[in-house]
């Protein structure tokens, strides 16, 4: 039987926690992002048109579309 010394023992689980770690980051800064906005918030009657182009309501909150902003 021949033995494989070339293994890197460790490596998958060292990857994982790299991307584990990348993503907690993620979604914290997605929470920063967030918390900062300031909702414009609906009237109580028929949804009225949106004050802007893209975005949509969420319990009666319109929050804007920020997709594709940095920071």
């Amino acid at each position: 039987m021949k033995t494989r010394t070339n293994l890197r023992a460790g490596d998958a689980l060292q990857t994982c926690k790299q991307q584990k770690e990348s993503w907690k980051s993620k979604a914290e800064n997605m929470q920063r992002i967030l918390a900062n906005c300031r909702p414009i918030v609906n009237p109580p009657g028929p949804t009225p048109n949106p004050p802007s182009a893209g975005g949509g309501w969420v319990g009666g909150v319109w929050y804007a579309d920020r997709s594709g902003i940095c920071g």
